[in-house]
């Protein structure tokens, strides 16, 4: 069964115009979730979320939950919003240990980037995953591995990761990091193996890149 988010199409993953299916050095980047505003109400469920589909969401819901068109629009305007850091820090590690474009910004041409979990979190709140959040995201990644075919995969996300119980599938290779935006993507900590984040991010690059 193919889960795409059809209900929720403007979901779907942002595929750069570049990107090669089964490329030596293909990246497939998976967020956390989308968020919607505190006024939402749709997304407090699992259920209310999963049957429900786009027609009831408003204009300003609609935005916050346009994957391609979030990183196109704030590619154009030089990833300024810092709610787009996830974007900005991880291009600009993967431009640096990598590709080296004279702007970093033409990484985004080259990965596959979506959100793991298919239900948006309260604005400025991380999800908590019921098992049908759950169930749903590993299902979905395990389709991503297989439309894409990546070379590696990074989770900018580790609640994510954690709840990835088919990160093996077709044995792709898989590394996380905490997400950009938190104090541990610059700052050194025990629980990320006494790195920083975009550490772990330019090590994966750069073995990719020396493959």
């Amino acid at each position: 069964m193919d889960i795409e988010p059809n209900r929720y199409f403007m979901m779907r993953p942002y595929v750069g115009v570049n990107y090669r299916v089964g490329g030596e050095k293909s990246l497939l980047l998976i967020g956390e979730s989308h968020y919607l505003p505190q006024k939402s109400t749709q997304h407090l469920t699992a259920e209310g979320w999963y049957a429900g589909d786009q027609t009831t969401l408003d204009a300003q819901e609609v935005e916050w939950i346009s994957t391609s068109e979030i990183i196109q629009g704030s590619r154009a305007e030089g990833f300024k919003n810092k709610a787009h850091s996830i974007y900005r820090k991880a291009f600009w590690e993967i431009n640096l240990h990598g590709p080296k474009y004279m702007d970093y910004r033409a990484v985004a041409d080259d990965v596959v980037f979506y959100n793991y979990f298919h239900r948006p979190a309260i604005e400025g709140m991380s999800l908590d995953p019921c098992p049908q959040d759950i169930d749903r995201a590993n299902t979905f990644f395990c389709q991503m591995i297989s439309r894409y075919r990546p070379a590696l995969v990074v989770f900018l996300s580790r609640l994510a990761r954690r709840h990835c119980t088919a990160a093996n599938c077709n044995d792709v290779r898989v590394v996380d990091t905490p997400h950009p935006g938190c104090r541990h993507w610059n700052r050194v900590a025990k629980k990320y193996g006494n790195k920083r984040g975009r550490e772990i991010l330019s090590e994966a690059i750069k073995k990719l890149w020396s493959s």
